[in-house]
């Protein structure tokens, strides 16, 4: 399914779908069930249960969705403090390629184009989405194992495995993988090593960062020349 929608999305063909309708809504319908629709198949055949996924954490009742509120605030606060540690990363490295005579956007994979509503409202998608597809490729080592930071570890890397076979099959640089990318998914594995798994902060995560990510690459900065500073 990714080889299908990777090629799909490739620039030969996805314009052209995306100029019409019907192309569209079959690009973002192939997303949909990738994505999420067969993660959700699988939860309904009972092969991993919602807490396996970060969807639910303790079965009791009188919780929030199976945390406490002391675990929502400490999940939350973990998110942020990773969150901000990671737009500093690209803060700093954006001004090093800059400085460089580079193309900030370009060079770590992030859209190239100024942050606008409807890529705001994308990049939000994308986070669930993403975070989705991540949380699936953990449920395995969770349910065999039950260590998150195997699980983050091995997730990471399936998904990384398919990106790159992904891409080669394809023959193009549509599945690569970008320094954006990589930066999310070690956030989301980082996450869910430290917290045990909460999907729906994580995917908070994945959206804000997404959307902070790309206005960082785009920030405008006034950068002295090589040769001034050196003198």
């Amino acid at each position: 399914m990714h080889v299908v929608a990777t090629r799909l999305a490739a620039p030969r063909i996805g314009p052209a779908l995306r100029a019409t309708p019907a192309g569209n809504w079959l690009l973002e319908g192939a997303q949909f069930i990738y994505f999420v629709g067969v993660p959700y198949l699988a939860l309904l055949t009972g092969a991993f249960a919602p807490s396996d996924v970060g969807l639910q954490g303790s079965p009791t009742p009188d919780l929030l969705v199976g945390w406490t509120a002391q675990q929502w605030v400490r999940g939350f606060g973990q998110a942020v403090a990773l969150g901000l540690l990671t737009l500093a990363f690209v803060l700093v490295l954006a001004g090093q390629i800059r400085r460089a005579g580079g193309h900030a956007p370009a060079a770590m994979g992030a859209d190239d184009a100024p942050p606008t509503s409807g890529r705001v409202a994308r990049a939000i998608r994308d986070g669930i989405y993403a975070e989705a597809h991540w949380s699936f490729y953990r449920a395995l080592p969770i349910v065999l194992g039950g260590d998150a930071g195997r699980a983050a570890l091995l997730g990471i890397t399936l998904a990384a495995a398919e990106a790159l076979l992904t891409g080669r099959r394809a023959a193009s640089s549509v599945s690569r993988i970008t320094l954006s990318g990589a930066l999310l998914g070690m956030s989301s594995a980082t996450f869910f090593a430290l917290t045990g798994g909460n999907f729906w902060i994580a995917a908070v995560l994945q959206a804000a960062t997404r959307i902070s990510l790309a206005r960082t690459a785009h920030a405008r900065q006034t950068i002295e020349p090589l040769d001034e500073i050196i003198v």
